[in-house]
């Protein structure tokens, strides 16, 4: 019998014999961390925290169509040069139409706007409903109160009208006044220096515009002009006419005329050329001798007329039974 021979080690071999033991324990580690991070609970999502801005929103990147709506802070929107305007607290509005000509519909809630002056008509409007309010250089509010239209203008003029008709303006509204119209934006009252359109001729419009004191106390007061003829107290035992005198309303006239001469003058630009315009005036005398109203038909540029309306409430005519109202053709020359 022989003893066999012991083979040479086997180096490989004796290494893993060596970490058989170790490995095994790592993996058994291994797993109790896996049982364990599975019974773990899952760590909660992170909230998202939506900062709200108090930038004003550049208007001229919005799209067509964009909604726009506030939230418990008033939200400004500006179109650099042409425009700016604010959404009170939780109103709402849609841009209807962009471009050279800005539109902003209020859906809800009430919006103020500052519009830069511009010699094109109607650079900027709101609509509410059915009613149009159109503006070319002014300050003033919108408000959609339920089923009617809150207009009030701190600067400047203000047309509200119909939407779509593009006609003349049913009401016109100036510095200091305020009117509550329907949403179909054919019916509404005004007060302080307002118009409003009484009739419609062919391509002529007429606006009647009232010259009582403004319901505003802060609303801008008249300077002092000439009178067609000083309203004197009558004696008791004389009777007053039933109308003024030819004279006194020829006097009228020629003070309304140098009246609105002034404000042609004044409120037109000047390029060096003779320009004139005419327009029917018909005043309408109280019988206390004050200017109940004025229309003019065409109508006069905003501007002019403005002028003109705080002019005419200085004028007054004898005191008569009846009053009086008359019409008179006149050329303005610049």
């Amino acid at each position: 019998m022989r003893e066999p021979r012991l083979g040479a080690p086997n180096p490989a071999r004796s290494w893993f014999s060596r970490l058989r033991l170790p490995a095994a324990g790592l993996v058994a580690v291994a797993a109790v961390a896996s049982v364990l991070v599975a019974r773990a609970p899952a760590p909660a999502p992170a909230k998202l925290t939506a900062k709200v801005s108090t930038a004003p929103l550049n208007g001229d990147q919005l799209a067509l169509g964009t909604r726009v709506t506030a939230g418990n802070h008033a939200l400004v929107v500006e179109h650099a040069g042409r425009a700016s305007w604010t959404l009170e607290p939780h109103a709402t509005a849609l841009i209807s139409e962009a471009g050279e000509f800005l539109t902003v519909k209020l859906e809800n809630g009430a919006l103020s706007a500052k519009v830069v002056p511009n010699p094109k008509p109607e650079t900027f409007a709101v609509e509410v409903g059915g009613t149009r309010v159109a503006v070319h250089g002014t300050a003033f509010r919108v408000e959609h109160a339920g089923e009617r239209v809150q207009v009030e203008v701190s600067e400047g003029t203000v047309a509200v009208e119909a939407s779509g008709t593009r006609s003349a303006p049913a009401f016109l509204l100036r510095r200091d006044s305020r009117g509550s119209f329907a949403l179909d934006g054919r019916t509404g009252s005004v007060e302080g220096n307002a118009s409003a359109v009484v009739a419609d001729s062919g391509a002529q419009s007429r606006r009647e515009v009232s010259v009582g004191s403004s319901a505003n106390p802060h609303a801008h007061a008249a300077s002092p002009l000439p009178s067609a003829h000083a309203a004197s107290p009558v004696a008791p035992a004389r009777a007053q006419p039933a109308q003024p005198s030819i004279s006194d309303i020829e006097a009228g006239v020629s003070s309304a005329l140098a009246v609105l001469n002034r404000c042609f003058r004044e409120q037109t630009r000047s390029t060096g050329i003779r320009v004139s315009a005419r327009t029917g005036l018909t005043l309408t005398v109280a019988p206390d001798g004050t200017i109940r109203s004025v229309t003019f038909a065409p109508p006069l540029a905003p501007p002019v007329e403005d002028c003109a309306v705080k002019g005419l409430r200085s004028l007054t005519f004898t005191r008569s039974v009846e009053g009086v109202t008359f019409t008179r053709l006149l050329e303005l020359e610049r």
